[in-house]
């Protein structure tokens, strides 16, 4: 039996932007719609993986102060704040899709450490446990991070063909 291939591989695959000359405008439209919301569910994981890593580095440096479990929960606010460096304006995209659609399914490679139980267990969890869901979670964002980069580079050739299209008439 074949294997179901996911959304966001079936678009990353070459022939996707390869054959978009041959496409309708309406077929491009389509595609672009589609990536941009893989784009929004990709970047929805990524940001829980990386809230998630924010909490567990935190709980690493929590138990070497030896603070407690209620010092950690005091400090979500400033763990989970977003001070981090932002991407140029020019870089930046405004999302169509503000929030992924609740029917995906996250059950390949590592997407389920962004919705599991480690949270509530968290206290539970020894040493090595926790330093191995941090590097697991640290693969799970570096993977994010390129499949969103790809998916950019998809779009951006998207909208470059549509741009022209307009700019010439062509439909």
């Amino acid at each position: 039996m074949a294997q179901h291939q996911r959304r966001v591989d079936r678009v990353l695959e070459p022939g996707y932007v390869d054959d978009r000359a041959s496409c309708s405008l309406e077929e491009l439209r389509s595609r672009h719609s589609e990536c941009l919301e893989i784009e929004t569910e990709v970047s929805y994981v990524r940001r829980l993986a990386q809230a998630r890593l924010d909490i567990l580095r935190a709980e690493l440096s929590r138990r070497a102060a030896g603070g407690s479990v209620g010092d950690l929960i005091a400090a979500l606010p400033q763990i989970l704040a977003d001070e981090g460096p932002r991407a140029p304006v020019t870089e930046s995209r405004l999302p169509r899709h503000l929030a992924p659609s609740m029917d995906i399914k996250w059950n390949r490679g590592l997407e389920h450490l962004a919705f599991d139980e480690t949270l509530a267990t968290l206290p539970t969890l020894s040493d090595a446990e926790l330093e191995s869901r941090i590097e697991q979670l640290s693969t799970l964002e570096r993977e994010l991070s390129e499949r969103r980069r790809s998916l950019h580079r998809v779009i951006e050739a998207i909208e470059l063909d549509l741009a022209s299209r307009h700019e010439v008439g062509r439909t």
